[in-house]
């Protein structure tokens, strides 16, 4: 089969989808992979060590669209992209369609198959593919949230760790999943006072088992969000409804109740952000000022460090793409793999998810049944 490898053209975006050691397995298997000229290149990998490895190097995205069987993207095509799916070759990418109507348009009118790297779920619930880019949003969130509360960045000054018999810095997590625990380990690390609030009992039992004793880890209902969203220095959301818009947990009124200069970091913005007052930024404009509030709202986060996210995507997608490209017939692919099958988006310009579908009120269809 034929594989693509689309250079990103999202604002900022410094990942590619395939590292060049994934793409030399690939060959072996007999494969041919495509790639656009500087794909790799923000994240480390030039144009001579995917051609080192059998790869054909295309200079032009046209061409790569046109000539792909499955086209493999770090992030949801942007507005210069969306001609190419009329209907284009089988999507595999990040999308969060939930939070983008004219993309998921786009796929409809194109009968196109996407499938989503967020949607991709195991047996347990684990999202695979997800889980390494959560971990480092998380962490990031974290880096970005105390470099914004210096001064010189206009936050309110509070260095988190403090200083001797002064208070340490109060640091907010909402949702106790992947991002949330590696914000919290990141802040806990540089001394701060760092509480998660969670809904599941369960998880929350879970956490406090896996956590340092320092880290606070409660109940999420609206008076303690509350109480810790006004405390808070920094506030981070990282609050996840698979293939759903991330609910807004914190209301206008709370963000309005924060001191001046502090600092909120919303993880979840992908899916349409967890708080009220948060709207998508990107890396050349990161931040603005709302309610004395400063927000930090990027939609794709790990792309400002794109070597490592590049090289923990890769390996955590590539045994589904392994899967996606073993047979030439989608449907029977999709029948032996669960895992692959839930994460499709859209079937031949079906709407598989009910999420996505009840988002826009659009026709749901099952999977099973179109298969």
């Amino acid at each position: 089969m034929i594989i693509g490898i689309p250079k990103e053209i999202k604002l900022g975006e410094g990942r590619v989808s395939l590292s060049p050691y994934n793409v030399e397995e690939l060959v072996h298997l007999g494969h041919n992979v495509i790639i656009e000229r500087d794909a790799g290149k923000n994240a480390g990998f030039d144009n001579n060590q995917y051609l080192k490895v059998g790869a054909k190097i295309y200079d032009t995205k046209r061409q790569i669209y046109t000539d792909s069987d499955i086209l493999v993207k770090v992030k949801e095509p942007v507005l210069e992209e969306l001609n190419y799916f009329n209907p284009g070759p089988i999507l595999f990418s990040f999308l969060h369609l939930s939070a983008v109507k004219e993309l998921t348009d786009v796929f409809i009118k194109g009968k196109a198959t996407a499938i989503a790297f967020e949607s991709v779920e195991l047996a347990d619930g684990h999202l695979p593919i997800l889980i390494p880019m959560s971990e480092i949003a998380g962490r990031m969130a974290l880096i970005k949230g105390a470099n914004l509360q210096s001064f010189h960045n206009k936050g309110k000054g509070v260095l988190l760790g403090g200083a001797t018999g002064v208070y340490r810095g109060h640091i907010t997590v909402l949702g106790g999943g992947t991002a949330g625990i590696n914000a919290a380990l990141a802040g806990y690390g540089l001394g701060a006072d760092v509480t998660i609030l969670e809904r599941n009992i369960e998880r929350i039992r879970y956490l406090k088992e896996i956590l340092p004793n320092g880290i606070n880890v409660i109940m999420s209902n609206i008076r303690n969000i509350r109480k810790k969203v006004k405390k808070a220095d920094i506030l981070i959301g990282t609050v996840l409804i698979p293939n759903a818009k991330a609910p807004r947990i914190v209301s206008r009124d709370m963000v309005r109740s924060m001191s001046p200069g502090s600092v909120i970091i919303d993880v979840s913005i992908d899916q349409g952000g967890c708080i009220e007052t948060s709207r998508p930024t990107n890396h050349e404009e990161p931040t603005y000022l709302e309610e004395g509030i400063i927000h930090y709202c990027v939609t794709n986060m790990p792309g400002a460090y794109p070597r490592t996210s590049t090289e923990a995507l890769s390996e955590s997608l590539f045994p589904y793409l392994l899967n996606l490209i073993s047979d030439e017939d989608i449907a029977k692919v999709l029948k032996k793999y669960p895992s692959l099958r839930r994460g499709v988006n859209l079937f031949k310009g079906n709407i598989t998810i009910k999420e996505i579908a009840e988002s826009f009120d659009y026709p749901f269809k099952d999977i099973e049944e179109l298969l």
